[in-house]
């Protein structure tokens, strides 16, 4: 008797797993309150949703992401010259060569030209740490300090888009369930398979 109320309660365990278990790595953003953006959030890591004023809403990235995203950002709080991409970066001096995706600060970078090869055009900036860093035409920007503060919007091979502090209503940020999605497969196939093989086992020990 035991073991059948043990191995119903594992069923039913079972099936709200497979029909509830996704809602435990659910996706969401949270509010920011005032508090966190005086203290500097969003990290500069953190994607975010910006809702306006108006009621616009935009999913942006930082460069820092893996992936390509259809709207990157980049919040200046002090007016300065910023130069943003996704390239490569070379060591001057050891030769060693990398992906690059962030910002260079405008203090940094000694020279830049623009080099041919073939018949793709490159934006090459050399920086005072001794490195080159290199982007295919449209896969960098700079930002200027007369274009002020606030969030820079860019997409590749577009221009900027400067939102200003005074038209967000709110900032929403990745909430933790949403950094755990990637987990969410396989932690969830694992779970079925343990599941699977004590209500076997069960099962067998019940019929024998």
């Amino acid at each position: 008797m035991k073991k059948k109320i043990f191995i119903s309660l594992l069923v039913v365990s079972f099936i709200n797993y497979i029909g509830c278990g996704p809602s435990l790595f659910s996706t969401g953003y949270s509010v920011l309150s005032e508090d966190e953006i005086n203290e500097g959030r969003p990290d500069s890591d953190e994607s975010i949703k910006l809702i306006l004023n108006d009621g616009t809403e935009i999913d942006c990235d930082p460069l820092s992401v893996s992936e390509p995203s259809k709207t990157y950002y980049y919040k200046v709080i002090t007016p300065d010259r910023f130069l943003l991409g996704r390239g490569g970066i070379t060591n001057c001096i050891t030769g060693e060569a990398s992906s690059f995706k962030g910002v260079v600060s405008g203090d940094m970078i000694d020279s830049s030209n623009i080099e041919i090869k073939g018949s793709e055009e490159y934006s090459v900036y050399w920086t005072k740490d001794n490195n080159r860093l290199s982007f295919e035409n449209g896969k960098c920007i700079e930002i200027l300090p007369e274009q002020g503060t606030g969030y820079f919007l860019w997409q590749q091979d577009e221009s900027l888009r400067k939102i200003s502090f005074d038209e967000i209503k709110e900032i929403q940020t990745m909430g933790k369930t949403e950094e755990w999605n990637e987990y969410a497969g396989p932690i969830g196939v694992g779970l079925v398979i343990i599941l699977s093989f004590i209500m076997w086992k069960s099962l067998s020990e019940m019929w024998q």
